[in-house]
């Protein structure tokens, strides 16, 4: 009989210290889900976005020229390479290739001056009618 207690509690032991052994021998779940980094790169222009108050200067900037954007502005980043802003113009009669290289340049003459990378721009029109 004490050889039965005995070998159960050895076999109890080893049990005991492979789970110890396996819990502490493991990454940690922090760094095991590292940030992709498009995200990491999204988060971070989201708060130069902010910081700069880019959309208030979008804004500003397209109704000195003359149009009448609406009060927000979209983004959706995905990397350095893939930033889009939609703007949505109200009151435009006419909406031609001339008229949405002239918004890109204003955005990305704003974009440069505030050390962020070219976005491409997608502008809807809103008929208010």
């Amino acid at each position: 009989m004490g050889r039965l207690i005995r070998g159960i509690f050895i076999l109890f032991s080893l049990i005991l210290m492979t789970a110890a052994l396996i819990k502490y021998n493991q990454p940690s779940f922090e760094h095991t889900m590292q940030k992709n980094p498009d995200l990491v790169y999204a988060e971070e222009i989201g708060g130069k976005l902010q910081q700069t108050k880019f959309t208030q200067k979008i804004i500003v900037a397209l109704r000195a020229a003359g149009y009448s954007p609406d009060s927000t502005i979209g983004y959706l980043i995905e990397s350095p390479n893939n930033q889009v802003v939609t703007i949505q113009l109200h009151n435009l009669d006419e909406f031609d290739k001339s008229t949405e290289s002239e918004i890109q340049y204003i955005v990305n003459t704003i974009a440069k001056n505030n050390n962020l990378q070219m976005f491409i721009v997608d502008v809807k029109l809103i008929d208010v009618h």
